[in-house]
C-alpha cells in the first residue's frame, strides 16, 4: 500500500494562475523549485479525478501531463507560447485517490522551434505513467 503525502508537506506551492480556466477544474497542481534551478510538478488526486473504478481518470492524468510538460518547454523558449504536436504516454500502473502524483519533466533537446521533453510521473517510488511529447513554438498564438 502506497502512503499518501501532502504536496505543501514536501515544499510544493501552489502553481500560479496562468490564465487557463481548464486547470481550474482539473486541479490543482502543484510546483517546486530544484536546487539545480529545475522543477517538479505535483498533483493530490481527489475524488472529483476519479474514474468509474475509483482510480484517477486517464483524461485528467493526461491533462496533468500535458501541463507539466508544456512549462519546461515554455521555459526553454524563453516565455514564448508553445504548443503540443504530440504527446505519447504509457499508464504503467493505477493512480488511486489521494495519491500524490509527481514528475520532474525534462529537455532532451531543442532543434530550432521544436522541443523533445520527457517525463516519469510517480506515485512515492512507483512510476505510474511515462511520456513523452513534442512542441513546437507558437509565437502570437494567443491573440488568435
Amino acid at each position: 500500500m502506497r502512503e499518501a503525502a501532502s504536496a505543501l508537506g514536501l515544499g510544493y506551492r501552489l502553481l500560479a494562475d496562468q490564465g487557463d480556466p481548464y486547470l481550474h477544474f482539473i486541479g490543482p497542481f502543484y510546483e517546486r523549485h530544484e536546487p539545480d534551478g529545475g522543477f517538479s510538478y505535483a498533483c493530490e488526486v481527489r475524488p472529483a479525478h476519479a474514474n468509474m473504478a475509483g482510480n484517477a481518470h486517464g483524461g485528467m492524468l493526461m491533462s496533468f501531463v500535458d501541463m507539466v510538460m508544456a512549462q519546461p518547454a515554455y521555459m526553454a523558449q524563453g516565455n514564448d507560447q508553445v504548443t503540443a504536436v504530440s504527446t505519447v504516454a504509457s499508464f504503467i500502473a493505477p493512480v488511486r485517490i489521494g495519491d500524490l502524483v509527481e514528475c520532474r519533466p525534462d529537455v532532451l533537446r531543442k532543434t530550432g522551434d521544436v522541443l523533445f521533453v520527457a517525463g516519469v510521473f510517480r506515485v512515492a517510488d512507483i512510476c505510474v505513467l511515462s511520456a513523452q511529447s513534442l512542441w513546437k513554438l507558437a509565437p502570437g498564438m494567443a491573440s488568435r
